[in-house]
């Protein structure tokens, strides 16, 4: 099994992620296929005795609406000679829009499909989407998936692992490591020495908050996109990305003797003068630049206080605000958070994803409204844009690809 990985390690580093992902599920179908027919009958409500038979070809091509396409993975059943299931694999980039030459290239995967009954189609990626016709799952689904499976395969184990380092899926994190961690940089005379989890974790923490923001990608996108926004002269789907992962500290401190100061010699913060603080771990979408600017932002607060310990842990908030040159210069901060409990986002956030997302999706609408209902003066796109982004955000549902 290392020499396989040792083979396949420098892919990784390459541009074609799903041509690579998709021989690595070859194999797994092919030595483990329970731990994928499993999955797949999940997701399409197949029945598992039908897939019983099933064997994975990479790299398979089949006829599309006006020729041959490239699927990253087939899935045949039974002795049939064409497959039942075709895979698209999507990782850094997105499925790829019509072109002189050839249609969408999803339009291509439901040409296939319609052609013939009981055929099915998946993608599987880094963020959320709907698309008409075809299942979406992300990697987050798949690995959490493989985990049991992993315990019994080197493979699999290596492939889940990969995944989470990437960011790919959502971790548990050590609450106490974190508490740890945060006090020794925002409390005074607290123990950090040893503790080689910590920075660990809280990288953990940022991987979370950027996968809990794929969920919202195609949210921001389209609104982005449709309010016909341009981003240093090129329009915005030509320069799209996903929001930025980033965080802020903030210090709490102790009373001031007048006339002293706050830094030490060498211009850090005077140690005994910490007492506790805030922490925002955040993803941000920006629209606009220079002196229009505007950012969305949404993500997790930590409230941390010199006596927090493993029973009593730092306060932990969900939040989301919008901030913008407009709206500083009317000295507007709308902003909107919900206490939630500490375990939600560290030593249980496997479950507690998903009420986390959904509690960050109606913040967000709320910081939207305030914005909105104060009536700043936006630039007439970045308006369009937050309308639209609440129209979608309160529609209960992902939008669709235009693939």
């Amino acid at each position: 099994m290392k020499s396989f990985f040792s083979a396949i390690q420098h892919w990784f580093t390459g541009d074609l992620y799903g041509r690579h992902l998709g021989l690595i599920l070859q194999e797994v179908g092919n030595r483990r296929p329970d731990a994928l027919t499993t999955f797949i009958s999940d997701v399409f409500c197949i029945p598992r005795r039908n897939l019983k038979t099933a064997r994975f070809e990479a790299e398979y091509t089949f006829a599309g609406a006006r020729g041959p396409r490239r699927a990253d993975v087939a899935v045949f059943t039974d002795e049939d000679e064409e497959p039942t299931i075709l895979v698209e694999i999507k990782y850094h980039d997105k499925p790829l829009p019509e072109t002189e030459r050839k249609p969408a290239q999803l339009a291509d995967y439901r040409a296939w499909r319609d052609r013939k009954s009981n055929r099915y189609v998946l993608l599987i990626s880094r963020e959320l989407y709907a698309a008409e016709g075809i299942q979406i799952r992300r990697w987050n689904d798949l690995a959490h998936h493989l985990r049991p499976y992993a315990e019994r395969s080197d493979l699999i184990d290596m492939l889940v692992g990969y995944l989470e380092d990437e960011g790919n899926v959502m971790q548990n994190i050590s609450g106490v490591a974190l508490t740890k961690y945060m006090k020794r940089y925002l409390c005074n005379g607290k123990p950090g020495a040893n503790n080689v989890d910590g920075p660990v974790e809280f990288s953990n923490l940022l991987k979370n908050v950027q996968l809990m923001s794929g969920v919202f990608h195609g949210h921001f996108k389209a609104a982005w996109k449709n309010a016909g926004l341009k981003i240093e002269g090129e329009s915005y789907d030509r320069r799209s990305k996903v929001a930025s992962i980033d965080f802020n500290v903030w210090n709490r401190l102790k009373s001031i003797a007048e006339g002293k100061s706050a830094v030490d010699d060498f211009g850090g913060l005077r140690s005994e003068l910490k007492n506790g603080g805030q922490i925002y771990v955040f993803a941000r979408h920006s629209l606009g630049h220079n002196g229009n600017w505007l950012r969305v932002r949404y993500g997790v607060m930590f409230d941390v206080s010199p006596d927090d310990n493993e029973s009593a842990p730092p306060q932990a908030f969900l939040f989301a605000d919008v901030r913008g040159a407009a709206l500083e210069r009317a000295g507007a901060n709308p902003w909107a958070d919900k206490k939630i409990h500490y375990r939600w986002v560290t030593d249980d956030a496997e479950k507690g994803s998903g009420k986390a997302e959904q509690h960050l999706n109606k913040l967000i609408l709320s910081a939207i409204d305030q914005v909105l209902d104060a009536k700043m003066p936006l630039l007439a796109q970045q308006k369009k844009a937050l309308l639209l982004l609440r129209k979608s955000l309160g529609s209960g549902r992902q939008p669709l690809l235009a693939a």
